[in-house]
This record gives C-alpha cells, structure tokens and sequence, in this order.
C-alpha cells in the first residue's frame, strides 16, 4: 500500500508542478492585456471596456478537456489632465484555468492600475506605468484521480474506494506585477512596445504545509508596428516573448485590417496569421465595429507533441466591448477598441 500510494503522490506532483509552473497563456495574447503587461490597463479605453478570452487547448490529444482558460476583465478610466491627454485607468480581472477535466484548477482575481502620460505636444508619444496584485487560488481535485486500487478488468472506476490516503492542500497566495510601456501613433503608422514582469515576489507553490516551491517570475516583452493606408486598411506587425524559468514562449505574426466602406454596423474585417515558434501556428480572423471586435484562432500543432497523438489542436474566441456611460459624452479618440 505505501508504494502505491508515494507512486500516486509523485505522479501527482510532478503533473501538478509542471503545470502550474508556467502561466496560462493566450494565443490571442494582444486581447488579455492584463495577463500580458499592467501598463497597458486602459490603454486605448475612453471610458469603460470588458474583454473575456476563452481558450480549448490540446483538446484533440485524447484527453477530455485537457486545459481550458476562460478571463473576463473590466477596464474603467478613472481622470484625466485639464486637456484629456493623460490617462488614469483601473482594472479588475478574473481567470480560471482547469487541466484534465477540473483536476487541477487555478483561479485568480487581479486588481490593477495604469498611469499613461504623454510625452510630446502633438500629443502622439504617451509613456505608461502599471502595477497589479493577483489573489490566487489553486485546487486539486482528489474526486477526479484514479489510483491503482480503482483498475480492474473494466478499466478504472472511480466508484471503487481508493483506500489511499492522498491529501493535498489547496494553495492561496497573493503576488505584485509591474510594467512598463511606450507607444507612438501619427496619421501614418506607430508602433507600440512594452515590459511586463509577473511573480515579482515568487509566491510559495508547495503541495504540503511544510513544502516549499517558488513560483518562477514571468517576464513579458510586447512589440509592435502598424501602417495605415488610404480609406482606413492597416497592416500590423506583431511579436511577443514570455520568459519563465525554463520555460520560453516566441510569438510573431501580422494582420490585416480591411475597412468596410460605408456606414454599417461591421466596420472591419480582420485576418491575420502567428507562429508559436517551436510549438505551433495559427490564423486569425476578427470583426469589429467602432464599439466592438471579436476574434477567433484555430491553433495546429506543430512541435514533438503532435506525434504524441492523431490531432492535437487549440481552439479560442474573444470578444471585447468598449461603452461610454450615459453621464459622459463620446470622445473621439485616436486610440483603438483594442491595444496592439
């Protein structure tokens, strides 16, 4: 029985630290800004936006529901200068990432706020500064395992008494991220680029009451650049990089943005492709109104994981709304429903 039981407890174990060691992450990393970089809280916000994300992924593997992530955040412009330039802006964030069907679950709340200033008298350089806290919560689900004992002729069956006493705990912690960003946008192009540090205080991860694990920090670099062409098309270029620990996350891709002529409720058309450098590539499509913009990838595996199985693909949707409340006129702005 003991070495069932320390087998069940480092297979346990092993699977719950490599997966929480890295961070959720987004294949539509430009529509989750505060996964990505707390200075760009409100970044492009007039006066309210909520975004959520919603990612299936490795869900050809095999294995039901292998990961899920699901974030919705609300995003409020608190004060500006006398001439509206500079931007104050608060966030609130809720995500919850699952593996193996609800095995190990991941819930975090984050609040956070961002201080956007600009740089120059043709108001075309701003300057941001952000700073966020997560509350997080981990839970394994004991219901869920399947243990040696539970095996028959069958297969496993969890009805079955386990007779193993696993215990783990659930894990609560609270951390500190900070960033940094700068962008630039005239009648012509701009560009935006951006540093994000997460785990700055590398929480305790450890499964025990007397275990310790630190959370590595996750390093996160955004940069971009994007043209705009006569009756309102752009083309961006986009690349993103995650550090953390060992584990390193390269993305580019680019996008196009063509611009539906008259006046109708769709105001453009997105279609764009990205490549997860060792690890996958993916198109995306979107559509967006001057309010709001949707989007959708199909990731396709291409790393060694894909031999593992016979399909192995992620699917994610996101949806973003930007509103102004009654009491506050419409401001024009330059800024976009969406940073990028």
């Amino acid at each position: 029985m003991r070495k069932r039981v320390s087998f069940i407890v480092i297979i346990v174990f092993f699977f719950a630290k490599q997966v929480v060691a890295q961070d959720p992450y987004y294949s539509q990393y430009f529509m989750s800004p505060m996964t990505l970089n707390p200075a760009l809280i409100g970044k492009g916000v007039s006066d309210m936006r909520v975004m959520t994300n919603r990612k299936s992924q490795w869900w050809g593997s095999g294995t039901a529901a292998a990961f899920t992530n699901t974030s919705i955040s609300f995003e409020k412009r608190l004060a500006d200068s006398k001439t509206k330039d500079n931007q104050l802006a608060v966030g609130v964030m809720l995500l919850s990432d699952a593996s193996n069907s609800g095995l190990l679950k991941n819930n975090y709340i984050s609040l956070g706020f961002a201080y956007n200033l600009v740089l120059d008298k043709e108001k075309k350089s701003l300057f941001g500064v952000g700073l966020s806290s997560t509350y997080s919560n981990r839970i394994l689900d004991q219901t869920l395992f399947q243990t040696q004992s539970q095996f028959g002729s069958m297969g496993f069956n969890r009805s079955i008494p386990s007779y193993d006493p696993i215990n783990f705990l659930n894990k609560t912690y609270i951390e500190v991220n900070a960033g940094v960003h700068y962008s630039y946008e005239d009648d012509n192009w701009g560009l935006n680029a951006g540093l994000g540090i997460f785990h700055a205080s590398k929480p305790n991860m450890g499964a025990y009451a007397n275990t310790k694990y630190s959370l590595d920090s996750r390093y996160s670099t955004q940069l971009s650049v994007f043209k705009k062409y006569k009756y309102g098309d752009e083309l961006h270029l986009l690349s993103s990089a995650q550090l953390q620990g060992i584990n390193e996350v390269y993305s580019m891709g680019a996008m196009y943005k063509l611009k539906i002529p008259g006046t109708y409720s769709i105001d453009k058309i997105t279609i764009g492709a990205w490549k997860r450098f060792n690890d996958a590539i993916y198109p995306y499509f979107g559509i967006q109104s001057t309010k709001w913009i949707a989007g959708i990838t199909y990731d396709v595996i291409s790393s060694d994981l894909s031999t593992y199985y016979n399909s192995v693909e992620s699917f994610e949707v996101s949806f973003a709304w930007q509103f102004t409340s009654k009491s506050k006129p419409k401001e024009q702005s330059h800024s976009r429903v969406i940073i990028y």
